[in-house]
């Protein structure tokens, strides 16, 4: 065999070349799916909650876990509820409105179905065992309300609060970490998952169980499981409580 041409030389590598922009585009393009929800709640004035759940609704007082005190505006936070609602949000008797005009404007912007790669379902939903057993998955989001108080009426159900409950916000408040649950962003989220072909059933089972647990009805599961969520809280806006 001949020793190859110049011309032949150029042609292969710039075929390595565009088949290594082809992969990068398309691991830029799985990235951008799971970046694109996630911005799209920062938008609305929302941190990502995580996990998504209906633990903390509008008016709850909550602490932030994990976080760092120097980010004042984090997109994403895990919640500690500080009083539950029997002892705060119940005793002011008026359930939060939702916001129609915002409901709409957000729901035309994330509604529909995004690819993420397995990664994605630990980083937006806090699912690491389904993250390990998947290769891909098609997220569906639909359904999505936001429900919010008025300012006035976190001011009222801050003066109700019980004195148990009082003591412990205070006790935050001196440790700078004390929150308000302002808005929240609730949706039904199902998930398309396609299973990795190398991971074992124990590893799928172990995928299954947390589904089940995250509050996901899940289908017979084979190569692929679909499941649906009820609605949980994907966002939350929050107040710091600086007195009481």
């Amino acid at each position: 065999m001949g020793i190859p041409s110049e011309l032949a030389m150029k042609r292969s590598r710039a075929l390595h070349h565009a088949l290594g922009l082809l992969a990068v585009f398309a691991l830029a393009a799985c990235q951008n799916e799971d970046r694109q929800i996630e911005s799209i709640i920062v938008k609305y004035g929302f941190a990502r909650n995580v996990p998504p759940s209906t633990l903390h609704g509008p008016g709850i007082l909550v602490a932030r876990e994990n976080y760092d005190p120097s980010d004042s505006n984090p997109r994403s936070v895990q919640l500690a509820t500080l009083c539950t609602s029997r002892y705060s949000v119940d005793l002011y008797g008026f359930k939060p409105q939702p916001s129609e005009t915002e409901s709409r404007d957000v729901a035309s912007q994330i509604s529909g179905s995004f690819n993420i790669e397995a990664p994605a379902l630990k980083t937006l939903f806090n699912l690491a065992a389904t993250a390990r057993a998947a290769r891909s998955a098609v997220v569906t989001v639909a359904d999505a309300r936001i429900y919010t108080y008025a300012r006035d009426e976190l001011a009222e159900i801050r003066a109700l609060l019980r004195p148990g409950c009082r003591d412990t916000v205070r006790t935050n408040i001196k440790q700078g970490n004390a929150h308000q649950v302002v808005k929240v962003l609730e949706a039904t989220v199902e998930l398309k998952i396609s299973f990795d072909a190398a991971v074992s059933a124990s590893v799928k089972a172990k995928a299954m169980s947390e589904l089940v647990n995250a509050g996901f009805e899940i289908g017979p599961a084979s190569d692929s499981l679909t499941t649906r969520g009820k609605a949980l809280y994907y966002g939350v806006g929050l107040i710091p409580i600086t007195q009481i």
